[in-house]
């Protein structure tokens, strides 16, 4: 279709696409696009988010409380450590804990040894509360409990549904910008063509 234009020109603009509501000339085939992808990401994340943190939340309980079970015949003793954990100005600098040999008597009069981690720089003989498990094995940090387990749980779940939410906007913005960049590309080519009809020059070949 034509339409006379300031200056004596004529030019063109596009038909009304069909489909489109109230017929808008401006509303292009990009533009359905950018909104059918949007509805469809909408929904996709809607129904993958929770989806994947739940599943990812309760692989985490099942692990935490495996550790928990594990602990459960575990009991607290007093050991000892054997010789210093390193170099004495090693606690000052606050290096991270070491492994070292500790020693305890058990109820039954048996002296068991075992290699834990403890502070840099602690000296020997210094008392080690520890957790000794049923199977002999020792640790001196505290097993895990079921209250732990659950918070883990949670805490990851809600941080994998920020992140596939995040890779969802991410990507989303991603499409857009290629959208408008095409949008834009169209335009610059559309008023190229009509311009010379507009200012009522000759267009240039």
């Amino acid at each position: 279709m034509t339409a006379d234009l300031p200056g004596g020109g004529r030019g063109t603009h596009s038909e009304p696409e069909r489909g489109t509501p109230h017929g808008n000339p401006l509303r292009r085939r990009s533009d359905r696009v950018q909104q059918w992808v949007g509805a469809s990401a909408v929904v996709l994340s809607l129904a993958a988010v929770p989806g994947v943190a739940t599943g990812v939340g309760l692989a985490v309980h099942s692990a935490e409380m495996h550790k928990v079970q594990e602990a459960a015949g575990s009991h607290i003793v007093e050991a000892h450590l054997v010789g210093d954990a390193g170099p004495r100005k090693a606690a000052a600098r606050g290096d991270d804990p070491v492994k070292a040999q500790v020693q305890w008597k058990e109820s039954d009069g048996v002296v068991r040894t075992a290699q834990v981690r403890v502070d840099a720089g602690t000296p020997a003989d210094f008392p080690v509360r520890i957790w000794v498990r049923s199977d002999g094995t020792a640790s001196s940090v505290p097993p895990t409990t079921a209250a732990e387990a659950a918070l883990a749980a949670w805490l990851t779940g809600i941080v994998t549904g920020a992140g596939v939410t995040g890779i969802f906007y991410v990507s989303w913005k991603g499409f857009v910008h290629l959208m408008n960049r095409r949008r834009y590309a169209q335009w610059e080519r559309e008023w190229e063509e009509a311009e010379p009809g507009m200012s009522g020059r000759t267009r240039d070949l």
